[in-house]
């Protein structure tokens, strides 16, 4: 961008400052003529004709933002643009459609302007799967500094930064708040909790001002309904992104490499399972591992007077299961489902390929299993020193 249109920009900015919305578009109307490749002052000419109550000629201008966008493959743009548009006339559905389709086509070009980045859910969608997510995607824009979400929050949908940057935080023991990691347009962020419990695990918080996209566990059940194959897409996300997650904090897998963990990511099979519902009891014969995706599983055993003993419950993110399956014998304890529940099952064929395959997940697993045999130990044991104390009396 030349001096001049720097300084066209600045003085629509100080236009702006005085709420002068005339002189604004003055301003931005007269730079835009001189650099038409400048969508973000072009986008700002539309809302200042939105903000004076020209929506035909906002509309306009949005349109002419939105088709830039897309036809340089800037999706994301493109669907905040046309949220706007909608804004004005919800009756322009079509803006969706074109989006889309332009999309599609861009996707399928052999030598793109600009490559399409992997953005999650809709660059493995088709033109109808992607018109049907495009019309339940919501924008809301957060100034710099502000909240997002904020860590125990419900967390019940999926976002993407369309523009700016944020920052992702957590507390730790003594409450203090602190800094993860940064996400940027294009990235998406809440799969954890969109996956699992529904509870946001961290806080995030606008870098810069901020434009995201969110769209909602129930509006993605809608374009399920209408369009099943999307179900099949947020699995492979599930599994590419917020699986690998599990794995990368879980003591069972943390010590493989990501192209190991991608590996066995790929022997997991997810089970939707009801509430009361019994995995397996003590003298079974061990056949599967189990990750709890969402829900709670009861793992218990009996002491030796009969009296059931809760050993865990087990929520998102945590294994059982795995120790008879390491030491092929029959299962030591009960498990069964508190609550309707989704769980990763590895069946022992995979477990057992696992641990030929990677040392180091076996040598993970003989350590956590001894762990886990010592607590089922210290059960029985306390209840044989609770037995002798009762003698005594």
């Amino acid at each position: 961008m030349n001096q001049t249109g720097t300084f066209y920009k600045e003085e629509a900015r100080m236009a702006l400052a005085r709420r002068d919305l005339k002189k604004a578009l003055e301003i931005y109307q007269n730079h835009c003529l001189l650099e038409p490749d400048d969508l973000r002052s072009c986008l700002k000419l539309g809302e200042v004709l939105e903000r004076l109550g020209r929506k035909e000629e906002a509309v306009k201008a949005y349109r002419g933002v939105a088709e830039a966008y897309a036809q340089d493959s800037y999706l994301l743009q493109a669907i905040s643009v046309n949220k706007m548009i909608l804004r004005i006339d919800p009756s322009l559905k079509e803006v969706n459609d074109r989006l889309a389709q332009l999309y599609i086509e861009k996707s399928g070009e052999a030598k793109p302007l600009h490559p399409l980045p992997p953005i999650p859910l809709f660059s493995d969608l088709g033109e109808q799967e992607l018109r049907s997510l495009l019309s339940q995607v919501r924008v809301s824009v957060f100034p710099k500094e502000a909240y997002i979400c904020r860590q125990g929050d419900a967390g019940d949908s999926l976002l993407i930064v369309s523009r700016g940057e944020i920052g992702i935080f957590t507390r730790n023991r003594e409450g203090k708040e602190v800094w993860v990691h940064s996400r940027r347009e294009g990235d998406c962020f809440g799969e954890f909790s969109f996956f699992t419990d529904r509870k946001r695990y961290a806080s995030v918080k606008a870098l810069t001002e901020c434009e995201i996209l969110e769209i909602s566990r129930h509006e993605l059940d809608e374009v399920i309904r209408v369009h099943p194959r999307v179900k099949e897409v947020l699995y492979d996300f599930f599994t590419q992104r917020v699986l690998d997650l599990f794995l990368v904090f879980s003591p069972l897998f943390s010590s493989l490499t990501s192209m190991e963990r991608r590996e066995v990511v790929k022997r997991f099979r997810l089970r939707h399972v009801s509430e009361e519902t019994t995995l397996f009891r003590k003298g079974d014969p061990p056949t599967s591992l189990y990750m709890v995706k969402s829900g709670e599983v009861e793992v218990s055993t009996h002491n030796r007077q009969g009296h059931k003993v809760v050993l865990d419950m087990q929520k998102s993110g945590h294994f059982f299961g795995e120790l008879s399956l390491l030491l092929n014998q029959p299962r030591m304890t009960h498990a069964k489902t508190t609550r309707p529940s989704e769980l990763l099952e590895l069946t022992k064929a995979d477990f057992d390929a696992c641990l030929v395959q990677f040392p180091a997940f076996q040598s993970a697993m003989q350590e956590i299993s001894a762990k886990r045999s010592i607590r089922i130990e210290e059960v029985f044991s306390k209840d044989s020193i609770e037995k002798a104390k009762e003698a005594m009396v």
